[in-house]
């Protein structure tokens, strides 16, 4: 581990930055155990929260730290140990946008999480597509995803760049090789002060390609107990190398960095500045595609019939709808305590494009099933309605659930 270089025993962190001038943007990595969640507060006071662990209360942390509301939260992926506080999050604060990559997950932590969404529709959803954010003073541009999200989730981790002039922090929830070098292929991997190392410092993470892009020099690795063996030694001597400074949530506990808009960084432990340095120059801009010209989508949750049974319908899929069918979906969910054989069932569009649910198709109690519109292979809770197009109008349209006998049983528009 790489020695910290300490400044002074009585530098104190402010917990309310007076908006100014020189204010920072302040990056803080909590200590939630073997999980990830990061707090960006922008110099005037706007924030965001990227990924919710559960190893400790998320949102008790959030309010030591003065949060009253979130402008912006991303779930960069649903496996537990990133949205396994997340529910309760959305339920604590009041919340304006969400992110997350775009594809469900059979869980019940990932239920819960569309649970709590479903009870704010307040809310609303942004796609995870190569757009820029602003959040106050402070641009967070999210990168192009890999095209086809394959069966590892980590690898469809939503990369984010956090920009506040020339700091730059790069943060890409459980991102592995595959996708590390998509990002540096896609030409979005930009010279950063600041690397959240990718998959709490697993060795199938570290990727040469991207540090030698990055060169950051500050790496945090967000860890906590765990049987898989993270940090890897590989991964930590890799990251000794490369940065000025490296630190562990398990080690160090909380860390907090302020990036200063000429690039200059602080770096504290608790209430005591522990290091500081300046960015190294770089003339690489940062490449992001521009955004999706139509405005932000909602992702609308049904209210619960009397059946108990809930639809939910993302419509706009990522890139061009037609070419990617299975980036559109229906989600039934079960909030009854009854089981259900939906064996016959049938959901239908406006326009009467419908997929009927085959035999054995089971419901149970607090369940779920995903309805995608193209073509895969089912396994009794993905299902694929078998399309070569889109279906649900991005527009608004109406998703109908019918039982075997063709009573109406759900009923969502949006």
């Amino acid at each position: 581990m790489r020695r910290l270089v300490l400044l002074t025993l009585f530098s104190v962190l402010l917990p309310f930055p007076v908006c100014g001038q020189y204010d920072p943007v302040l990056i803080t990595f909590l200590n939630v155990g073997q999980g990830d969640a990061v707090f960006v507060r922008a110099p005037g006071g706007e924030t965001a929260l990227i990924d919710a662990g559960p190893g400790v209360d998320v949102a008790s942390l959030l309010g030591r730290l003065g949060v009253e509301r979130l402008d912006l939260v991303v779930a960069s992926h649903p496996h537990a140990d990133h949205i396994g506080g997340m529910s309760q999050v959305l339920r604590s604060f009041p919340v304006r946008y969400y992110m997350d990559n775009g594809q469900p997950y059979t869980t019940a932590t990932y239920h819960a999480v569309m649970q709590a969404l479903q009870r704010n529709p307040g809310i609303t959803y942004l796609e995870a597509v190569p757009r820029t954010i602003q959040l106050g003073s402070v641009n967070i541009h999210v990168l192009p995803m890999p095209p086809k999200p394959g069966s590892n989730p980590n690898n469809s981790s939503v990369g984010l760049v956090v920009q506040y002039g020339e700091f730059k922090a790069f943060l890409s929830g459980d991102s592995e090789r595959g996708e590390l070098r998509h990002f540096v292929q896609s030409g979005s991997v930009p010279d950063v002060t600041l690397l959240k190392a990718p998959h709490h410092g697993s060795d199938d993470a570290v990727e040469e390609q991207f540090l030698i892009a990055a060169n950051p020099e500050v790496i945090v690795i967000s860890v906590g107990s765990n049987s898989y063996g993270h940090p890897k030694p590989s991964a930590v001597y890799r990251y000794n190398q490369q940065a000025d400074q490296l630190l562990r949530t398990d080690m160090h506990g909380e860390v907090r960095v302020s990036g200063f808009e000429d690039g200059r960084y602080e770096i504290a432990l608790g209430e005591s500045v522990v290091a500081d340095g300046v960015g190294r120059p770089s003339e690489r801009p940062l490449v992001v595609r521009p955004p999706m010209e139509r405005p932000p989508v909602r992702r609308q949750l049904a209210e619960r019939t009397d059946s108990g049974i809930a639809i939910s319908v993302f419509a706009d899929a990522p890139g061009n709808d037609h070419q990617n069918p299975n980036g559109e979906y229906a989600i039934l969910t079960n909030g009854s305590s009854t089981a259900f054989d939906i064996t016959g069932w049938t959901l239908c569009d406006a326009a009467r494009h419908c997929f009927t649910f085959p035999r054995t198709t089971g419901l149970g109690v607090d369940g779920q099933v995903v309805v995608y519109t193209g073509s895969g292979r089912s396994d009794g809770v993905r299902f694929f309605m078998g399309s070569g197009q889109a279906v649900w109008n991005n527009r608004g349209d109406t998703a109908t659930l019918y039982n075997a006998g063709g009573r109406v049983v759900a009923t969502h528009v949006y």
